[in-house]
């Protein structure tokens, strides 16, 4: 069932309707002609009246080229450091092992039980000293016995030969005698060596290290019974990679300090290089002497070396201004108050700085704080300098200046439109 709509109704709402729409339609001549009717108003002398204050608003607003769009992007702050030289591979450090410049382990050139033992550990010996005896009985009989053996054929050999001055002997047996003569010396320096070797001398002269064998021990020829170093002069081996093997020299000074003792430097020369790299650590042998007077160092200490060259010279900048990107590393190089991109080769990274190969030039300012702003041509402002110096820290102040005076301008202007 329909419901039935009075149409008195129905009038009302279609006449409300008419009216709103009317009125809406209406409304921007209304207010155009609101804004045409106040300008004499403005002019009139009696005041400012409504569309003064429209005057100054539309006087003061940026005109064409004056928005925030048009303005360039402020100076990014940033801090400079000078490029430097440096030389590449100027100082090599390696570590190496010390050894006595003589060191021998001294063992018994017989066998035979121990009578006697004459040094202690630590003793400086002489070459020469005796360390220790053997038994040598049986030794000094041998020797007695080649000693007499020697008398009877000396004896024989004076008795022949003067028969034979006497012709009642023939030459024959004279030559017999005088080779039983000399075959008996032979035997006799033979007891005799015998008998010096029961007796253990010292081969070189040094410092006794421990001795260890006791007296009544039977030694063999390859029983240790003490060791001697000299170390007067230490002998440093170490080794250096193969790039350095063409700058190492004989004669060639060193630097060398003890892990046991960083705080003093012993200075040696190189004695000694090998002849080929070795292929597993492709690195070459070297020797160096420290002399050692004043006996403070010790055979098998560890020793850090510190080797001088003459290098090649590159430039040096702070390694917080190395950049990367697509293409490789580069530095933001100070042009003016701009900055501009310089592509770098490493060659060497130092804890202090970073060899590179570029156009850079020595006194050049590269940038090392505020890096992530930059782009080519850039502007910027170099922290810490002056602003009359024609820096970059003074060229923003002056492009501040001239945005106020434009601005003040603009005011300004918008001040006399609004005069009466």
């Amino acid at each position: 069932m329909r419901r039935w709509i009075p149409p008195a109704l129905v009038a009302v709402v279609l006449g409300t309707a008419i009216v709103g729409w009317l009125q809406f339609s209406n409304a921007p001549e209304q207010r155009q002609s609101q804004a045409s009717g106040a300008k004499p108003d403005a002019g009139s002398g009696n005041g400012p009246g409504p569309g003064a204050e429209s005057g100054t608003v539309a006087g003061a607003g940026p005109g064409p080229g004056k928005g925030p769009s048009a303005r360039s992007r402020p100076a990014s702050l940033v801090v400079v450091q000078p490029v430097t030289t440096a030389l590449i591979n100027d100082r090599l450090k390696a570590v190496g092992n010390g050894a006595a410049i003589s060191s021998v382990s001294v063992v018994p050139l017989s066998a035979g039980l121990l009578a006697e033992v004459l040094v202690s550990s630590g003793q400086k010996v002489a070459k020469g000293d005796v360390l220790a005896r053997l038994d040598d009985e049986d030794q000094l009989i041998a020797r007695d016995r080649a000693s007499s053996a020697v008398d009877i054929a000396a004896i024989e050999e004076a008795r022949l030969a003067k028969l034979y001055r006497s012709r009642t002997t023939t030459e024959a047996e004279l030559i017999r005698s005088r080779a039983d003569l000399a075959n008996a010396r032979l035997t006799l320096r033979e007891a005799e060596l015998t008998l010096a070797r029961r007796s253990i001398k010292a081969p070189i002269s040094g410092v006794v290290g421990l001795v260890r064998v006791d007296v009544g021990n039977y030694l063999s020829t390859q029983t240790e019974i003490v060791t001697i170093d000299d170390r007067s002069t230490i002998i440093i081996e170490f080794w250096v990679p193969e790039r350095f093997a063409s700058h190492v020299s004989l004669g060639q000074r060193i630097e060398a300090t003890a892990q046991a003792n960083p705080s003093q430097v012993h200075v040696g020369t190189i004695t000694g290089i090998g002849s080929r790299v070795e292929s597993d650590s492709r690195t070459l042998p070297v020797q160096a002497q420290v002399d050692n007077g004043d006996d403070s160092l010790r055979p098998g200490m560890s020793f850090n070396i510190s080797l001088n060259f003459a290098g090649q010279s590159y430039p040096a900048v702070d390694p917080l201004a190395i950049q990367w990107n697509s293409t490789g590393s580069f530095v933001w190089r100070l042009d003016g108050d701009t900055v501009q991109r310089v592509p770098v080769q490493i060659i060497q990274r130092n804890p202090e700085s970073v060899l590179v190969a570029s156009d850079l030039q020595i006194g050049d300012q590269v940038v090392t704080e505020g890096l992530l702003a930059l782009r080519p041509g850039a502007s910027v402002r170099v922290q810490g300098a002056s602003s009359g110096t024609g820096s970059p820290a003074g060229a923003r102040p002056a492009r501040a200046d001239t945005v106020s005076e434009q601005g003040a301008g603009s005011g300004e202007s918008a001040a006399q439109t609004a005069r009466p």
